[in-house]
């Protein structure tokens, strides 16, 4: 097992989700953010007392975005040759196997990355726990 490189604290910023204009007033309006357009509209000339926009300000750090609590950031991998960029990053990046992947060439991805000492983060998937 891998450990993973030393990296600041990861810190998520508890932000409010970013709704919709109007979303609350209609059903036929989803709540999924758009960008108000309107040409008269208070939102989005942001009047005081509106909801806040989402913006850059509102991102995480850039050093510990789309990092797990365990200290890796995931790469998808789909086949053995996808391991090999890995080769190189293994104390930072670790392997998730796609969810398109079978049980035969799941289980040759995972006998691989142990050779080659890279970190799976999905070991424990439904094909391996069926066929042992």
């Amino acid at each position: 097992m891998v450990n993973p490189a030393e990296h600041k604290p990861i810190i998520h910023k508890k932000t409010n989700r970013f709704h919709r204009p109007q979303s609350d007033l209609w059903n036929r309006v989803p709540s999924a953010w758009r960008h108000p357009r309107g040409i008269d509209s208070r939102f989005r000339r942001k009047y005081r007392g509106t909801p806040l926009h989402p913006s850059a300000g509102f991102g995480s750090d850039k050093e510990t975005r789309f990092m797990l609590p365990n200290g890796f950031i995931p790469v998808i991998v789909r086949s053995l040759k996808d391991l090999d960029m890995l080769l190189t990053k293994n104390t930072t990046h670790g392997a998730m196997i796609s969810a398109q992947v079978g049980a035969k060439l799941q289980q040759e991805i995972i006998k691989k990355a142990q050779e080659l000492n890279i970190e799976i983060l999905n070991q424990a998937r439904k094909h391996v726990a069926q066929e042992q």
